[in-house]
């Protein structure tokens, strides 16, 4: 027998497995509880994946010599592969209790815990194996990647940090610690660890790839596409690289490399999320509509179908149809966030109600040019107005004046969700207005995390979030009509006149232009559109087109300044007997400036389904009238309302063939477009629409009712000011 169990051994460690396993059945066929045969005919069953007869071998073995730690360590090693989570962790404990500085043990728990989600018990084995091991680096790397996971990056700092004073050091050690920063928001540390794992190892693509996150992100844009570049010469089908390069390219505006890289990140990983959405908003900006009407009904199956396949901003930008739109915000909140957390009601009642807006846009951009004055007006008497920023910092004059309308303006940019969740709780802010939504560079994170009791969601996303963590939407009858309302999860904040602030203040340049000066003809009626041109779906261009058709002594102005849309667009035009003179484009440029510019046309067309939002009140405020098509979404009301505001309800259309044949009229009957222009001039003095002063008392009441619900124990319910 003892010869037999020489041999088997022999054979076991030739490699000859099959041979060793003969020799241990005819052991057994003998001797059925020979120990040393079980016990290597378990590891030959598990080395050949077949792991319930390695569990059942080695729950033999420790029967029949149940003191011997490393057995129990092995059963627990198989469990693991038959996903028998708890019944590892159970025969671990055994494995302890015979050997209680069984490092190894400890570390297996360690990662069955992790497994199971439950992260107290994972950390204490893990801290265990390390307390008995000071050396242990895998301990230590999985202890850190925990930490991270639970984004306690503090923590997972100081041990992938202990980590990498343990020699040899491995280049992954420093990527991980590279990690660390670059969560934190510490950039230049987070470019150190990872160049430090570059030079122990210049092959290692993930190392690239996180390098160039991080140059994007403090906007070396250059230095961040080397990078992106060099990991995928490393890795041919390195997916991720290929999609955030991009979104690199989709930020530039260069959307034709922009599309190339997206198509080739999912044609490597049909799997990548929402990215389906992104190419075709990508095609629209270029005015790329080949297959369209195909391509639009197979992304609304799959949203339907709640694919991750479109983000919530290109949805509305394509569909109108708030179903839709909550169905796609739906989706994308499971796949992005975890559950919302609740807020204690025990706190301190302020003096005044805080207010707090968080926002990236706090800087030259269209959100401030409608609320600059807002924030100014805000009776302080009564508010302390709190302003969180995420964004840049552009040494703008409307970023200097919003900075001084602010009783505390804050600027978290570099500061972790946590760390902002952690100042606005300690500033007690009452109510939290997120001026973002799922448009770039949120930070909807904050209100997951609840930064204050009372969360309301204004004027960035014409959407609903589909989340619990938004309390309110602010709206308004036109935008959201009540029957409407079951398709937002928020409660609706109903503002009397439009839900969208504009600024009374605002200037505009006195230079004055000339048609000479931008190319447009002298005696020509010109239509423009100013929006961006991911706005401009075919159905509304081929309307145009016919207006074109129509009004021959006319021309059709827009902001475009990439070659590939205008060659597109001129393309259309000619296919359908149109001169391509007859489509003339501007370039953007200062916003005062630009304001004076609109008084060159005759009549803004607007898009649709989605809208012109601030471009609407510049054309408005420059007194150029815009006609509308008005639709289902609040996106494609967002005109509607702000005409309905200004006392022109007339320039207001329910289908296309309206739109079409009431901006044929206001072009050819000379009578009826000098009445619209007349009634715009008079009505923007003395209309709604740039009174700020009104807007802001009536938000303010709006603030009022929904503080007063917090403090009596009311649950959130739609509220009309009037």
């Amino acid at each position: 027998m003892i010869n037999l169990l020489k041999s088997a051994i022999h054979c076991y460690q030739n490699k000859q497995s099959d041979k060793a396993e003969k020799i241990c059945l005819k052991i057994l066929d003998e001797n059925p509880n020979n120990f040393d045969a079980i016990n290597l005919l378990a590891v030959i069953s598990f080395q050949n994946r077949n792991f319930s007869k390695s569990i059942e071998l080695f729950k033999k073995a420790c029967k029949i010599n149940p003191n011997r730690a490393d057995l129990y360590n092995n059963l627990s090693i198989a469990f693991l592969q038959e996903k028998k989570l708890n019944e590892a962790i159970q025969s671990w404990d055994e494995a302890t209790k015979l050997k209680p500085n069984f490092f190894q043990a400890y570390f297996g728990k360690g990662n069955a815990y992790n497994d199971l989600k439950d992260y107290p018990n994972a950390i204490n084995n893990f801290n265990k194996a390390i307390e008995i091991k000071k050396d242990y680096k895998e301990a230590y790397n999985n202890l850190g990647s925990l930490y991270a996971k639970l984004k306690d990056y503090e923590n997972a700092r100081i041990i992938f940090k202990k980590a990498i004073s343990i020699k040899p050091v491995h280049f992954n050690e420093h990527n991980n610690l590279g990690n660390i920063y670059f969560e934190i928001k510490r950039y230049n540390e987070a470019i150190e660890n990872y160049d430090l794992a570059l030079k122990i190892n210049p092959d290692f693509a993930l190392t690239y790839y996180n390098k160039a996150k991080v140059l994007q992100k403090i906007n070396l844009i250059e230095d961040s596409v080397i990078n992106y570049k060099k990991a995928i010469s490393l890795n041919k089908n390195y997916s991720e690289a290929y999609k955030n390069l991009g979104n690199i390219y989709l930020d530039l505006k260069t959307l034709d490399k922009s599309i190339y890289n997206h198509e080739k990140a999912l044609k490597i990983n049909p799997r990548i999320k929402f990215l389906s959405g992104t190419i075709f908003q990508s095609k629209c900006g270029l005015c790329d509509w080949d297959n369209f009407e195909n391509n639009k009904k197979i992304l609304e199956k799959e949203i339907l179908d709640r694919k991750k396949s479109a983000s919530p901003f290109s949805v509305l930008l394509l569909y109108d149809s708030p179903s839709l739109q909550m169905q796609a915000s739906s989706i994308y909140l499971e796949s992005e966030f975890e559950k919302s957390k609740s807020l204690k009601k025990e706190r301190d009642q302020n003096k005044k109600i805080r207010i707090a807006y968080y926002s990236s846009d706090f800087h030259n951009h269209a959100t401030m040019y409608l609320m600059a004055n807002l924030f100014e007006l805000h009776d302080k008497s009564k508010f302390e107005i709190y302003a969180f920023s995420f964004g840049p910092d552009d040494n703008s004059k409307i970023r200097k004046r919003v900075i001084k309308s602010f009783d505390k303006f804050i600027d978290v940019k570099e500061k972790t969700i946590q760390e902002i969740v952690k100042i606005s709780r300690e500033l007690n802010i009452d109510i939290a207005i997120d001026l973002k939504g799922f448009t770039k560079d949120n930070r909807f994170e904050l209100f997951i995390e609840r930064c204050a009791p009372i969360q309301i969601s204004y004027l960035g996303f014409p959407s609903t979030t589909g989340s619990d963590c938004i309390d309110y939407l602010i709206a308004d009858k036109m935008v959201i009509p009540v029957q409407n309302k079951k398709y937002y999860s928020e409660k609706i904040i109903y503002l009397p006149n439009t839900y969208q602030v504009n600024d009374s203040t605002l200037s505009i340049s006195e230079k004055e232009f000339s048609r000479k000066e931008f190319g447009l003809p002298e005696d020509s009626f010109v239509y423009c559109c100013f929006n961006n041109t991911y706005k401009i779906l075919p159905e509304m261009f081929h309307t145009w087109i016919k207006i074109l058709d129509k009004v021959q002594n006319s021309v059709l102005w827009l902001l475009v300044d990439n070659d590939i849309v205008k060659n597109n667009l001129k393309k259309i035009l000619v296919s359908k007997g149109i001169d391509q003179d007859r489509l003339l484009f501007a370039n953007r440029m200062m916003h005062s400036e630009h304001l004076a510019r609109l008084k060159l046309a005759d009549l803004f067309l607007d898009t649709y389904p989605c809208n012109a939002h601030t471009t609407a009140s510049d054309s408005l405020r420059s007194c150029l009238p815009i006609i509308t098509l008005r639709g289902n979404s609040f996106a494609s009301r967002v005109t509607s309302s702000l005409l309905s505001s200004v006392g022109l309800d007339k320039l207001i259309t329910n289908t296309k063939q309206e739109y079409e044949e009431l901006a044929v009229k206001i072009a050819t009957e000379n009578d009826y477009f000098i009445k619209i222009k007349n009634e715009l001039k008079n009505n923007i003095k003395t209309k709604p629409l740039l009174n700020t002063r009104m807007f802001t008392k009536n938000l303010e009441k709006a603030y009022f009712n929904v503080y007063e619900n917090y403090i009596n124990n009311k649950i959130p319910e739609t509220i009309e000011i009037n």
